[in-house]
């Protein structure tokens, strides 16, 4: 299952008519902060890469994702074992500093032990990146696996508050709701739940997203009028079951399976969201890295089809080749 991207300042609060009076005084509190769901704004450039705001911080178009960080590589068990041998605590504070100055000011990943470990390492080391924390219900419990489909929803919820909390004390920028988790809740008729989700981070003083690699989740939760700062979009649907595929396209899969559609379903969603949005896997976890050119036309893809206010979350694994240097000079070429 997948882990988990205008115009001039309103500052008047717009009240659905189903909203409660906790809504509203929530809305009050984190608008006086600084921190609800901004009116959009157009793309700044500085000497970093160009930026976009979420909440009152702008964050750089391109950030870079955590999953390699944790050896999670949606790929198969070899490259993740291989990612976890190279990201040692200290790899990962070169890594994290060599974004920073290559010009990417944000990361976004999900916050297990070893994160946390890391976390006051990174802030030794002089690292100031921001970053958006991806809530992880399964990082909070050991005995569940993410494989386990039929996990009771107010578990996961539960285990999500407690992240966010744990999260709150090293002051992310951003704390979304993880996207595994997320289509859960969707399948299980739950997703209501994901509203107190976002009330407990807006409680603690932070924007609050939602991550999902459905986009009908974001197509039905634009409908709620739900005080959602940004969400994350997969732009491949990794996290359907096999009775979805059955259902859908009449075949079983083996392991994790991408499908080209999917990222016109994604984007498209994405584009009508009046929220920032974060578009991650645009690289489909690797599989469209073979070449230079397959690489930018991936990012070229991404930057066409996202607004001009959104951005991209790209892992990335430099054993190899020199991908951040590589990846924020691509960026650069497109969006400068």
């Amino acid at each position: 299952m997948g882990k988990d991207s205008p115009e001039a300042p309103n500052t008047s609060i717009r009240v659905p008519a189903t909203a409660s009076r906790r809504d509203f005084m929530k809305g009050a509190v984190v608008a006086a902060a600084g921190l609800t769901a901004a009116p959009l704004m157009p793309a700044q450039t500085t000497s970093e890469l160009p930026t976009v705001a979420l909440g009152s911080h702008r964050i750089t178009r391109l950030i870079s994702g955590g999953n390699p960080l944790i050896g999670a590589s949606h790929f198969n068990r070899l490259l993740s074992d291989l990612m976890r041998e190279y990201f040692t605590d200290q790899q990962v504070v070169k890594y994290l500093l060599a974004c920073e100055k290559a010009g990417i000011n944000t990361w976004q990943s999900s916050y297990p032990e070893a994160m946390q470990r890391q976390f006051p390492m990174l802030r030794d080391a002089g690292c100031s990146m921001q970053w958006i924390c991806l809530a992880d219900p399964w990082n909070m419990d050991k005995n569940l696996s993410y494989s386990d489909t039929t996990i009771d929803p107010k578990i996961l919820m539960r285990n999500a508050m407690k992240c966010a909390s744990l999260a709150a004390k090293v002051k992310p920028i951003g704390m979304a709701h993880h996207g595994g988790a997320t289509d859960l809740h969707w399948a299980a008729g739950s997703i209501n739940l994901v509203r107190d989700y976002l009330n407990h981070v807006h409680d603690l003083g932070f924007p609050a997203g939602v991550s999902t690699h459905n986009p009908a989740v974001i197509d039905a939760l634009e409908t709620k009028g739900w005080p959602i700062d940004f969400y994350m979009g997969c732009f491949y649907r990794v996290s359907r079951t096999p009775e979805d595929f059955q259902k859908d396209f009449g075949i079983l899969p083996v392991g994790e399976t991408y499908i080209a559609a999917d990222p016109d379903r994604m984007t498209k969603a994405l584009r009508q969201a009046k929220r920032l949005c974060l578009g991650f896997k645009i690289l489909a976890a690797g599989r469209r890295s073979n070449s230079s050119e397959q690489v930018r036309l991936c990012f070229e893809y991404a930057f066409k089809n996202l607004k001009p206010t959104d951005a991209v979350i790209v892992g990335m694994f430099p054993k190899f080749s020199d991908q951040i240097t590589e990846n924020v000079a691509t960026v650069r070429a497109l969006v400068a």
